[in-house]
């Protein structure tokens, strides 16, 4: 069963289940009402009629006249005894018409009681109560009790027919909310089924990889506001697919590039081009090495991606981590006129994994050394701010751009415009360096350095988390 027919359904079940609650009560508010109403109706009518009855008593004497003569009551009650329309003109020959409500007998619906309290005219109670009674009275003596019967079905004919009427009515009432509850509820139940149905159709389009595809819905109701939420989503999994198909791409260049070289190298020396001596064996190793860096930096990038990558997190002394891998660089800034200092303020001890640490820190100190130029310096300061620990490296001349700041921790971006595979890496150690820090539940950021060059400031909480 479709949306649309459910809705329908809901509506009609809805409006039907409403509309016979509110019949059911006013049914019965207006059988009580009328009920009510006709019983004051009947005492205002025994009030009038005890007067007269006391008249006849007070000539009488006695009850026994009006026995004799029971269409006497009528008129003393106060209803005349209907009588027939004349004829209209031209139909004086005519038998006359029924009328429409035959009387009823004089005391089926009253009854008249002595002064003991016996039944003298009219049907006999099935209970006597002293509120449907009226004492009739002759000279302060109370000769008789005129009543009327507490029985529902005790309505003359106009009032059955009045009651009738009104249950009528309120059937066809019902009836026509009914047909506008359909009328309602099959414009409202469309437009419902179409905005979903053009959801639907979005959330088709990004199972089938179409995620250039929007959609517009109207207004601002939760239904306009999911439709917001999967054109976000189309634009993030367009992104995300562009980004894939980058990375596939600059995985297979940056793997080109040394196969290449070690395959002309290697063609070289079979075809008797270059001797195999110490020169081309170092070409040839650094090759290797650098093939082999990239597959390393590669494969802990995708640990990292799936949450695979391993930390030993421990308390360490942040002073001697970060000295001995300062340390390590010293003799290599030297051989490329590069100077190295590190400043840290004092002891400080950290809840890490040293060797990741030291992993990010190695690759920005590689990093600095690769690109700044001599004669030049680089600079490590380490400090702390209340409960985080900064870790700064800032270097010389020359520096980057502001917008490629925001680009500096992409997979495969290099800031250098010549791209060169000798001089520069493979554009993935600031990329691995994020994912160490957020994975430390830090963070890290890149800034223009007052050097001249490039600052990446790390933040790290002092404490475990």
């Amino acid at each position: 069963m479709s949306i649309q027919k459910k809705l329908i359904l809901t509506f009609l079940a809805f409006s039907g289940a409403l509309i016979i609650s509110v019949s059911l009560l006013v049914k019965w508010s207006f059988r009580n009402n009328f009920l009510e109403y006709v019983e004051q109706q009947n005492l205002a009518r025994m009030q009038e009629a005890s007067v007269r009855l006391a008249d006849f008593y007070r000539q009488k004497g006695s009850w026994a006249d009006l026995q004799a003569n029971p269409h006497q009551l009528r008129h003393l009650l106060g209803r005349p005894t209907p009588t027939r329309p004349p004829p209209a003109p031209g139909r004086e020959h005519e038998e006359p018409e029924e009328p429409v409500f035959k009387p009823r007998k004089p005391m089926q619906l009253f009854f008249l009681l002595d002064a003991n309290k016996n039944l003298v005219m009219g049907r006999e109670p099935v209970h006597i109560e002293d509120k449907s009674l009226i004492t009739v009275e002759v000279d302060g003596t109370a000769v008789g009790y005129i009543g009327f019967n507490l029985d529902r079905r005790a309505f003359n004919a106009m009032d059955e027919r009045f009651a009738r009427r009104q249950g009528e009515q309120l059937l066809y009432i019902s009836i026509v909310a009914i047909i506008l509850s359909i009328l309602f509820a099959w414009p409202i139940s469309l437009f419902l089924v179409r905005r979903l149905n053009h959801l639907g159709a979005q959330i088709q389009h990004l199972s089938e990889g179409r995620y250039e595809h929007r959609i517009s819905l109207k207004g601002q109701d939760e239904l306009s506001q999911l439709g917001n939420h999967l054109n976000h989503l189309a634009s993030m999994l367009q992104k995300t697919e562009q980004s894939r198909r980058k990375w596939v791409a600059d995985i297979s260049h940056e793997l080109r590039t040394p196969l290449a070289t070690l395959r002309a190298q290697l063609e070289a020396i079979e075809d008797g081009i270059h001797q195999y001596n110490e020169s081309t064996h170092q070409r040839l190793t650094d090759q290797t090495l650098r093939l082999q860096q990239l597959v390393e930096d590669l494969y802990q990038l995708s640990l990292a991606d799936v949450g695979a990558l391993q930390y030993r997190m421990q308390e360490v002394n942040a002073k001697a981590l970060i000295e001995d891998c300062v340390q390590g660089f010293k003799n290599r800034f030297e051989q490329a006129g590069l100077g190295l200092d590190c400043r840290i303020d004092k002891q400080i001890t950290l809840f890490v994994d040293p060797q990741r640490i030291q992993q990010l820190l190695s690759n920005l100190l590689e990093n600095s050394l690769r690109y700044t130029h001599a004669p030049g310096e680089t600079l490590v300061t380490a400090g702390h701010e209340g409960k985080l620990f900064l870790l700064t490296v800032e270097d010389s001349a020359p520096g980057v751009s502001d917008r490629q700041l925001e680009q500096l921790f992409e997979r495969f971006y290099r800031g250098e415009s010549s791209r060169n595979r000798d001089s520069g890496g493979a554009g993935l150690g600031l990329n691995l360096c994020r994912a160490i820090t957020e994975a430390h539940q830090g963070s890290i950021q890149a800034q223009q350095s007052e050097k001249g060059g490039l600052k990446i400031t790390v933040n790290l909480p002092m404490e475990a988390p």
